[in-house]
């Protein structure tokens, strides 16, 4: 599998252009009729990525996506057992063609590609995180296994049922027309195969007539480049639009966290460690305060932060939502391709 090489990143580009672009985008993208948003979103979520991919691995690492924690659990061990665990649902094995649908910086990629030895094929839409991606792949030895694909996951530039297996991790949310995103996932799956997607929904507790769940779902939604959003119950009817058989619909928050560690507990201090600091209330206030001294000495780049504040309305919103159980970042749908190929 190749296509164009993506654009080279623009390493003189400061957060400040790139968060520029994404509120410019994003205010065309809310006036347009459902084809412009279509085509707008992909530059809309790149710029996105563009002004906090750096701020996001300062905090997070190599991976972006939350995790069930158990008690005495590391954000990053959660994540890595949740990885492996999706390859394990999916029965990955090698000689198997696989998809990570917006595959951010490769953590997840270099995880399950070591631990199941499938061939995947990162599908991504901003240059800067492919990079980082081929160099994490390098480091891991994984050259000959998993490769990188420059793409809008709305209109890959492939051939029909090439893939065994697709898998996601928070990354069906930036789509603004999730039927088109499945059904290209459908296009590209051999039949019988299966998809495995760890998402954002709204939950059964979240109330659209509720003044303040509107606020928080407005608030995750502006500041985290998910555009529309749907409850739990859509994005099952949704799937099954596009021709799925669902296998399994699951909040693994629900069925799996404990009430002690709470998915956001990350971004609320609870967790407290050197590693963790950047990731509380705290650290990002304190980020965001130092790197306006450092934007001054001209040490960061000019917007980073505006960028660090902006995230933080993103965190604050997501605490809130867990806190109110209004919103899942964990919503796994397990779900098949016929096998004559049909839509179900």
């Amino acid at each position: 599998m190749s296509s164009a090489p993506p654009p080279q990143s623009r390493t003189d580009e400061t957060p400040r252009e790139a968060l520029r672009d994404y509120y410019q985008i994003q205010e065309l993208s809310e006036s347009s009729e459902d084809a412009a948003r279509i085509a707008d979103q992909p530059k809309f979520v790149s710029r996105f990525y563009d002004a906090v991919t750096r701020l996001y691995e300062f905090g997070w690492g190599t991976t972006f996506h939350f995790a069930p924690r158990r008690p005495g659990e590391s954000l990053k061990d959660s994540q890595e057992r949740l990885d492996v665990e999706i390859g394990d649902v999916l029965q990955l094995k090698p000689g198997m063609e696989v998809a990570d649908f917006g595959c951010g910086v490769a953590g997840p990629l270099v995880a399950i590609g070591k631990s199941t030895g499938a061939s995947i094929t990162g599908i991504n839409f901003n240059s800067y995180q492919i990079a980082r991606g081929q160099q994490r792949v390098a480091q891991a030895g994984l050259e000959q296994t998993c490769r990188f694909l420059y793409a809008d996951y709305m209109d890959v530039p492939l051939e029909d049922e090439v893939f065994d297996a697709i898998y996601t991790f928070e990354a069906v949310c930036h789509a603004p027309n999730k039927l088109l995103l499945f059904e290209q996932m459908h296009r590209l799956l051999k039949p019988g195969g299966e998809i495995a997607l760890v998402e954002w929904c709204l939950t059964d507790r979240f109330d659209a007539d509720d003044a303040r769940h509107r606020d928080i779902r407005r608030r995750i939604e502006a500041n985290n480049a998910t555009p529309d959003l749907l409850t739990t119950d859509e994005h099952v009817e949704t799937i099954q639009r596009a021709g799925f058989e669902i296998i399994e619909a699951v909040d693994l928050q629900a069925e799996q966290g404990d009430p002690r560690t709470p998915w956001y507990m990350a971004l609320q201090g609870r967790d407290l460690s050197f590693s963790s600091w950047a990731r509380t209330p705290a650290g990002r206030a304190f980020t965001a305060n130092f790197t306006k001294l450092l934007e001054r000495l001209r040490i960061a780049p000019q917007g980073t932060s505006d960028t660090a504040e902006f995230l933080n309305v993103a965190a604050d919103a997501l605490v809130e939502s867990g806190e109110l159980e209004i919103f899942t970042p964990s919503f796994l749908v397990h779900a098949r391709k016929a096998a004559d190929g049909s839509a179900s």
